[in-house]
């Protein structure tokens, strides 16, 4: 991957791209279908490229449901990112993951219950899933954490997203298994199925 400042503004376009979207997945348990509907926001983005983690460098200060915008427009600069003793660990695997983050979702991917009392190591990460996918032999990391208690129940968002390092984070996860996926153009409501597994298995009987 270039390491240009095009590269912070890819993530920055990437998510503005999703948020124009919503994804909804189907999955099998204990013989019930259960629904996983997944939206993006430009608020999450600062949190989700690691900004909380540059608090050793000077940035411009903006809200944090502008700074994706800001990133667009050039107001933040990859140089000046890089230069944090936290970036190469804890903020460059998250621009690599949100480069990737419509890729992720539109194609095959693993989904787990996220429970990190199971790890053998260590997590503050709270969550209810975890996407777990591999893209030029790079595995990414997506963990889905309930939305806010006044919207759906079935809503949820993205709450951290990451290039898998040394932890394994489908360790003792319990797999899901995806029946169904689809991708929603908000502004046009139009539909697409990504897949769907029980249209498979009827057009095999």
């Amino acid at each position: 991957m270039c390491e240009t400042n095009d590269t912070l503004i890819e993530a920055a376009r990437t998510w503005n791209e999703l948020t124009q979207y919503n994804y909804t997945l189907i999955y099998g348990y204990k013989s019930e279908s259960r629904k996983v509907t997944i939206s993006f926001s430009p608020i999450h983005f600062p949190h989700l490229a690691g900004f909380q983690y540059l608090k050793d460098i000077t940035l411009p200060q903006y809200p944090h449901n502008q700074i994706m915008n800001r990133i667009i427009e050039g107001k933040y600069n990859y140089y000046t990112i890089s230069k944090s003793l936290n970036f190469e660990k804890l903020v460059k695997p998250r621009l690599e993951a949100l480069i990737q983050s419509k890729t992720i979702l539109d194609n095959d991917f693993s989904l787990f219950a996220y429970t990190p009392q199971h790890y053998p190591f260590r997590t503050s990460i709270k969550a209810d899933f975890l996407i777990s996918s591999r893209i030029n032999s790079i595995n990414f990391i997506f963990i889905i954490q309930s939305a806010n208690l006044n919207q759906q129940k079935d809503n949820y968002l993205c709450c951290s997203a990451f290039a898998k390092g040394d932890r394994d984070y489908e360790s003792n996860q319990r797999k899901r298994t995806l029946l169904k996926k689809e991708r929603i153009h908000l502004p046009t409501n139009t539909i697409t199925i990504l897949y769907d597994r029980l249209i498979e298995q009827k057009n095999s009987v």
